[in-house]
């Protein structure tokens, strides 16, 4: 939030303003920063968001390529990178050219190191766009072990209730089978949530009248 605010403040001021703003850390770099903090944090909201990979992977590239490359390209911005410019922003921001980073000696590690400050907000962006296309590729990987593991349970349900079935018909007649197994199915609607009512619900006997045969079943 101050990153924001700062950058708020920094990208708002009008062109006639003599406030240095982030051109005391960043230079004529201070672009980069405002990026960083002003206008892709709303990228972020791509770690809580459950969309695909496909879609999180295209919006966090597209983001990425042109925030930093296309329009950076098409204004000539990267070209505050190289070591000439960077040479010749240290003549304009610095009055007194008496400072160590004027000295041939130190001046290659004075510009590599304002190199590096930089680049830094643009590093940051590309670290965070890179995590939130790896956080939606874990995220996705477990939204698809989810589904296969109920998938799974489902197939594996159906097929233990096949079983139960063929059980029942191998054992009886297919009339009183199909009864029993409907009345187990009548009590488990009736309360699933009382596990004694789905055990009494084979407890029970049954008469069935085969032409002047009477053949009674129970319960084994």
């Amino acid at each position: 939030m101050m990153g924001w605010n700062l950058a708020e403040e920094n990208m708002t001021l009008p062109p006639s303003s003599t406030d240095p703003g982030w051109q005391y850390n960043f230079g004529i770099a201070s672009w980069v920063a405002g990026e960083a903090f002003y206008y892709l944090p709303v990228f972020l909201l791509l770690f809580f968001v459950p969309l695909p990979f496909a879609e999180t992977c295209f919006i966090t590239v597209m983001g990425i390529l042109v925030n930093l490359i296309i329009v950076p390209l098409v204004g000539d911005g990267w070209v505050i990178f190289s070591y000439e410019r960077i040479k010749e922003s240290l003549s304009l921001f610095s009055d007194a050219q008496d400072g160590p980073c004027f000295d041939p000696a130190y001046q290659d590690f004075c510009v590599r190191m304002l190199q590096w400050n930089r680049s830094f907000p643009a590093s940051t962006i590309l670290f965070i766009g890179i995590m939130i296309v790896f956080a939606s590729f874990s995220s996705s990987v477990a939204s698809r072990r989810n589904y296969t593991t109920k998938r799974l349970v489902r197939i594996l349900t159906m097929q233990q209730k096949k079983d139960r079935e063929d059980l029942l018909l191998s054992i009886f007649p297919k009339s009183v089978a199909k009864h029993m197994l409907e009345k187990q199915t009548s009590e488990k609607l009736l309360d699933s949530r009382q596990s004694l009512r789905d055990i009494d619900a084979q407890n029970y006997t049954a008469a069935r009248m085969h032409q002047n045969v009477t053949i009674l079943f129970t319960d084994i």
